[in-house]
């Protein structure tokens, strides 16, 4: 069975963006962090808004991390006795856990909702006139993507497919 090409086009413009979006984080905090670190050991001065704008960026830089590592199965996961198991018995209890993890995520993925719609009416600044619910959107965000893909990855379980490939590798 062949991957619709179209679908395949969007899942990989999806991971690229992904990429795009993790790389610009990562390269924003640490030119930030030595701008600061500059600022301050040279000119005893600093810009008030770099460090929350860094803890911003821990909390963007983990969770697109998280949606990333989510793609292909690298994720943290005890597999003891998925390994254990005759290949019809792991894929359905890796289907099972696929879909706990979907509903986990979806359950995250409502209240971050919540969150950011609680923190878009008390309007709060996180940094620099950011407001801070534009901040916490990463977090249904993330949580809805990652759900949205280990619900795809419990159907191809439950299908008798693998997508994660054989145990081990």
């Amino acid at each position: 069975m062949t991957a619709d090409p179209r679908s395949a086009r969007l899942r990989a413009a999806l991971h690229r963006t992904e990429d795009g979006l993790l790389v610009v984080a990562v390269l924003a905090m640490v030119i930030l962090a030595a701008l600061q670190i500059v600022l301050r050991n040279a000119f005893g001065t600093g810009l008030i808004w770099i460090e929350p704008m860094l803890r911003a960026l821990v909390l963007w830089i983990g969770l697109l991390g998280a949606v990333a590592a989510s793609r292909g199965g690298r994720h943290i996961a005890i597999d003891i006795l998925t390994r254990a198991l005759p290949d019809r018995w792991r894929r359905r209890l890796q289907g099972a856990a696929c879909a706990f993890t979907t509903l986990v995520c979806a359950a995250i993925a409502a209240h971050g909702v919540r969150y950011v719609l609680l923190e878009h009416e008390f309007d709060g600044t996180a940094f620099a006139g950011v407001p801070t619910w534009a901040v916490v959107t990463i977090i249904p965000l993330a949580f809805g993507l990652i759900g949205l893909r280990y619900a795809l990855f419990a159907l191809g379980f439950f299908r008798g497919r693998d997508p994660f490939g054989p145990p081990g590798t």
